[in-house]
Formats: C-alpha cells, structure tokens, sequence
C-alpha cells in the first residue's frame, strides 16, 4: 500500500490542483432540495430546504488571540446562511489549554460540533468514544474534503476498520530535520557549516559560540523541540510507544527508550547542558526555540522541516533573521505525518451532517478557506496577485486584527489559501516535487487502535509527561532517570502495548504489502 501512495502522489497533486482551481470558481447553484449539495463551493440561498443550526467549531490559536475574530464569524456566516443556513460560532482556544479545555466540553457534554484534533490526542479521544466515525457522514455530505485530501490518503485515520477524522490537506508532505543558525554570526566566525552532517559534528559549532558570544545561548531548546525530540530517524508509528528504528527494521516494533541511539542522544545532550550550551529553563519554558532565536538571545535551533526550500525561508520570516540552514535528517513520510492535524466531529453534535457540510466549505470554498486564514479582505490583508496577499499598508502581523496565515495548515486546505506575498509564487509546485521525491516508511498508511489498550495509554502518557521533558532536554542525568523511566514504563503496560502494537502491524502488512 505505501508503494502505490508513493508513486501515485505526483498524479494525485496536479488533480488536486485542478479541482481546487475548479472549486474557487462558484459556478453552479444549489437547487432547492431535501438533501444538501455535496460540492459545497457551489452558489445557493435559504432556499436549500435546511432548517437553521448553530455550530460551534473549537480552534487552537498559537499565539494571541486575534481581537477581531468575531468580525471573520461576522463574514464566514454570510456565506454559510446563504449555502447551508449554519452559522459558525469559533471557540479559538490558545493552544497551551487546548487539550484540558476540550477535554471539558467532551466530558461536560456542552454543545460542540467541529474539533481540530493534534495526532497524539486521535487515538485516545476514539478509544474514549469522544469522536463520532465519519464513514457514512463524508461521501455524503464531504465531497469537497475528498477531493482535497485525495483518495489515496483520505483513509489514513481509520482505526479498527472507522474513519474519525479528514487530514489536512497538505498531509502528503514528509518530514526531516534540519540544524538553523543566524547567518550573520556563521559569517562573523567563518563557521563551516558543510562540515555538519550529524547532531554530534553541531558540538564543535556550540563550543565556538559559547567562548566568543556570551551573550548569545548556543543552542535553544524547549520541551517538545530540541535535539532528541526533533531528531526523529524512525517511524514512532503515531505516539511513539513502540517505534520502527530508520522507517523499516523490517516491521519489527520496538522500545525507543531502551535503545542504544536514545541513550546516546541524551547523554549527548546532557552534556551539552552541564556545559551552558542550552538554556538552563529548556524543560519548562513556554517559550519556542525560534522565540529565543528572534529575540537576539540564543544562536540556533534544531526543528523539524519540509521542503528545505520553503522551511529555510519560514523559518526566517518566523525569526526575523538571515539563517544557515544545515540538512541532519532527510525527509521521510509517514503515518503521523499524513495525521499532522486534523477535524473531527465531537460524539455529542447535534446536527453531524451540518458539521461534515460546513467542514466541506472550510475545504473547498476559497472564501471560508481565506476568511479563517488571512481575515477580510481590505482590512485585514490586500491581494497582491492572484494567490498572493500581504498586509494593508501601514499594517503587520502584530498590528492588524487577524492574521493565521502562519497557520493556514490549521484550515485544512493549503491549495486554497493565498500565499503570502514574501512567499514564492510557486510553493505548491516545491511542495509537489518534494513529496515525490521523499522516501516512504515501510508502515506508512497504518493507524494503530489503542482501544485494547487504552488504559496502559493513558499511565504510559503519564510516565512519559514525568520524564521526558528533563530528559530530553538534557536538565537530568541519563543515568541517573533512564533506567528509571524505562522501569516505570513497563510497570504501566508497556510490554502489553508493544505486543498489542506489534500483532496490528503484523496484521495491516499482511493484508497491505
């Protein structure tokens, strides 16, 4: 199965891009009926036949809050009265309580409908029947959501035979890791960058910037993104609670934490902790890595990346700040990555359906696609081409009411969100070349059901909360806490959940390869 995703994905794109192009059109109207249009980019009134539904959608925000938010609500339900008589209620919720607050409307039953769903909240909020299956929801009423994602990869999140939840839109894009450093201290002290090609050759790097710029962090790190946790040279086949080591190791599951690279990646890292090369906060600040790099505090940055084309010129519209970019781990696709974000419908929806048909706007409707993203036009953003946008004059990111064009990713259809205007015109054709030339996990399209068990799920995510972060960051001794970690973890069913995860895969290959 993953072979056919791979070869397929080139053909796949440039359908997407027509369909997409297609969509924006709006030139067909909805006709009075018992039953909502599928495609729902067409034209149509309050004559659809519908009786009225307020939705609520919950929106992680990273970052502020944007002031105007109720001004977009004001304009996307313009359209969605007009289409599907729905108005649209967003819940935006900063992304630091997104995962406590959304676990109280699961469990206090308040009305919700739409959800963005991070991958390692998917497999435990279906074991725990939060989320309500699409199967018969999405070619109904979601045609628009199948064509974004593509019929490749639209079934990547079943578990145990359902589908909960629609990819983003650009999911087919895989993962490396790449070593970012200002460019202006690199030329200050003539650093061969070409010198670099594993984590261990950036020692020699954070030795130099720590005995001639003291006031610079050589290396920031924060729980969650630094040296271990980005450095990912396996599939961790969705939670990494039991990984393929280099994408393959012929489907054969096993513990990463109990493995000879993890534990010399922490010593590693541990060592360069004791040594001032990493921010002494690393395993609890809550600020980012880029945050402590733009603001003329730390000198580098370990991150995972896309295309290194567009991630070098992201990430340098993210600092602020000319960088060196350095390839540690090329790009590779797997199941978590296809899984990068997504929607669901919450289990206590009132009008599911209505869900999937105001999902299938935020899919397939360049206006809903781009209010959510850029705001209004003219108030919030000008065009500046046909897919570009920028900023009204006098205006920025910081100053203008909303902007989530740096999360665009979030709305799940990137094909019909306007670039912005320092981004080049052909991004999508990067992103194109790219997926296809990216290498493939040998699991790729398997989606691991955690429901036999869920309850060793929820302790192992409690050990691994208690340990990680100092681990990770190099703020523990490894050999004080790994043996420790590793003992806990077993104690809470991680043996049971290697098997469990190990008897799926085994299952999935014979019946996919």
């Amino acid at each position: 199965m993953n072979k056919k995703l791979h070869s397929k994905v080139v053909v796949l794109l440039l359908v997407l891009s027509l369909l997409a192009a297609c969509s924006s059109n709006g030139n067909k109207e909805n006709s009075p009926n018992d039953k909502p249009v599928n495609n729902a980019s067409e034209q149509g009134n309050n004559e659809s036949g519908l009786e009225h539904y307020d939705l609520t959608m919950a929106l992680p925000i990273i970052g502020t809050i944007p002031k105007d938010i109720e001004k977009i609500e004001a304009e996307i339900n313009k359209i969605t009265e007009a289409k599907i008589n729905t108005t649209v209620e967003i819940l935006p919720i900063g992304v630091g309580s997104y995962v406590e607050q959304l676990n109280l409307k699961y469990s206090s039953g308040e009305k919700l409908d739409l959800a963005f769903m991070f991958p390692q909240l998917y497999g435990s909020n279906v074991a725990s029947g939060k989320l309500l299956a699409l199967d018969e929801l999405l070619p109904e009423y979601g045609q628009g959501i199948i064509e974004a994602i593509g019929e490749e990869y639209v079934n990547a999140p079943r578990i145990n035979g359902k589908l909960y939840a629609t990819l983003i839109g650009d999911s087919y894009v895989g993962k490396g890791t790449m070593y970012y450093m200002r460019k202006d201290i690199v030329e200050k002290h003539n650093i061969d960058t070409a010198s670099i090609k594993t984590l261990e050759d950036i020692e020699e790097v954070l030795t130099l910037i720590k005995e001639n710029e003291p006031s610079l962090t050589p290396l920031a790190v924060s729980a969650g993104m630094g040296p271990v946790t980005a450095y990912t040279d396996y599939d961790p086949l969705e939670n990494g609670f039991g990984v393929l080591p280099n994408f393959d190791n012929n489907l054969q599951v096993v513990n990463l934490y109990e493995t000879q690279e993890y534990k010399d990646r922490l010593a590693l890292v541990h060592k360069w902790f004791k040594a001032g090369y990493i921010n002494k906060d690393a395993a609890t600040t809550t600020l980012l890595p880029h945050d402590l790099v733009s603001s003329g505090r730390a000198f580098s940055l370990i991150a995972p990346t896309n295309s290194d084309e567009l991630s070098h010129a992201e990430t340098e519209r993210q600092l602020g700040l000319e960088v060196v970019g350095v390839e540690l781990i090329p790009a590779h696709l797997t199941t978590q990555n296809l899984m990068t974000g997504m929607w669901t419908v919450a289990q206590q929806s009132e009008n599911p359906e209505r869900a999937v048909m105001f999902l299938n706007l935020m899919y397939s409707d360049v206006q809903v696609n781009n209010l959510l993203v850029w705001g209004i036009e003219g108030e919030h953003y000008v065009k500046v081409s046909d897919n570009q946008a920028g900023f009204p004059e006098g205006q920025d990111a910081n100053s203008v009411g909303y902007n989530m064009r740096n999360f665009a990713w979030i709305m799940g259809n990137l094909k019909l969100s306007y670039l912005a205007e320092d981004e080049p015109a052909n991004k999508r054709e990067i992103l194109d070349e790219y997926a296809a030339n990216t290498n493939v996990s040998k699991a790729l399209g398997f989606t691991f059901d955690m429901e036999p068990v869920k309850n060793e799920h929820v302790a192992l995510s409690n050990v691994s909360d208690q340990y990680r972060a100092a681990l990770e960051t190099g703020t523990v001794n490894p050999e004080d806490k790994l043996d420790e970690f590793n003992q806990k973890l077993k104690a809470a069913g991680l043996e049971k959940y290697i098997a469990e995860k190990q008897a799926q895969l085994d299952k999935w290959a014979a019946e996919n390869q």
